[in-house]
């Protein structure tokens, strides 16, 4: 009798989960397809035990091998299980570094690639950079196939599998590029004594509260506003000094920083500092057209989806404020 009422327990506690999680999860037809029964026995039993190497290698449809490229990638039932009782909120301190950006954070918590779950920066960056690969990985199995014009075009199921993807591929890439605990007063340099190029310099946020220092972390998620000034400051002030003989160009630069160094960088300024984050540019490209075949569909304002447009707009936001296209 007490073997029985233990197993009844277990069954009880089994059905609890998976009806939280359907509750959580309802409207992610992709999620579903991460752990649904799939043609083959040894494909779902791979995919069911998370040994995504294994799914690579013996499952067949372009969906499978997505959904297993997804799950080493930490897009699985389980980490969506740990993450959906922990939340995300932004730092309100130190006011110096200004506002904070918790889109790559959310998606962290959701990969499980957080600095609760993995600590160490050197470890945890590393974590993000394969995750983002096996992102890619999975997009590159579908994107071919999105539109009508494909001869075998993606199911809804697919396009919202694709379009977590790039998203959650697009927020890390950002976090790559600029999440890395310097932080400048400005996007751009400035003169420090004399009126040269060569003393032109990116002025550092000073920050003296140790609570304070401790938030600003590399590859956290957290892209504060001045922690994203830091990375592109280095970027326009090494530009600049490839053209420092090229008048034009610094007088074009001068231009732009007077008028409050807002809108499009001026060339050949623009080119060289947005060249090497193009990546970004690409991603936002292809997300649109899975917004835009989604669109049709599933609306992505609910609050399952929010991951999706919240990457959008912060990459949008980060493009714009640091002078580089968006498209």
């Amino acid at each position: 009798m007490k073997e029985y009422l233990l197993k009844k327990l277990k069954y009880l506690q089994l059905k609890a989960r998976w009806y939280i999680f359907l509750v959580i999860f309802v409207t992610l037809p992709a999620c579903r397809d991460l752990v649904k029964e799939s043609d083959t026995g040894a494909c779902d039993s791979a995919i069911d035990a998370r040994n995504y190497d294994t799914a690579l290698s013996v499952c067949t449809s372009r969906k499978d091998k997505a959904s297993a490229y997804m799950g080493k990638a930490g897009y699985d039932i389980i980490n969506l299980l740990k993450s959906s009782g922990t939340t995300v909120s932004k730092y309100t301190e130190p006011t110096a570094l200004g506002t904070d950006d918790t889109a790559g954070a959310s998606i962290l918590n959701i990969l499980q690639l957080s600095v609760a779950i993995i600590p160490d920066n050197d470890t945890r960056a590393t974590k993000i950079s394969e995750s983002r690969t096996n992102l890619d990985s999975a997009s590159a199995l579908l994107q071919d196939y999105l539109g009508d014009n494909s001869s075998d075009p993606l199911d809804t199921d697919e396009i919202l599998l694709n379009t977590f993807a790039i998203s959650f591929a697009m927020q890390l890439n950002q976090l790559e590029l600029y999440d890395n605990a310097t932080a400048t007063t400005e996007t751009f340099p400035e003169l420090d004594g004399g009126s040269g190029v060569d003393n032109l310099t990116c002025a550092p946020v000073v920050i003296s509260d140790s609570d304070a220092q401790a938030k600003l972390k590399a590859m956290d998620g957290h892209l504060w506003e001045k922690e994203r000034n830091g990375s592109q400051c280095t970027r326009i002030l090494a530009a600049i000094k490839e053209v420092k003989d090229n008048s034009t160009a610094v007088s074009n630069f001068n231009t732009w920083v007077s008028n409050g160094g807002t809108g499009a960088l001026p060339e050949p300024l623009a080119t060289t500092v947005c060249a090497p984050i193009g990546t970004l540019t690409v991603y936002l490209r292809k997300l649109a057209l899975n917004i835009t075949e989604l669109g049709e569909t599933v609306s992505l304002s609910g609050n399952n989806t929010k991951a999706i447009t919240a990457a959008d707009n912060s990459t949008k936001a980060l493009m714009t404020s640091i002078g580089c296209p968006t498209s």
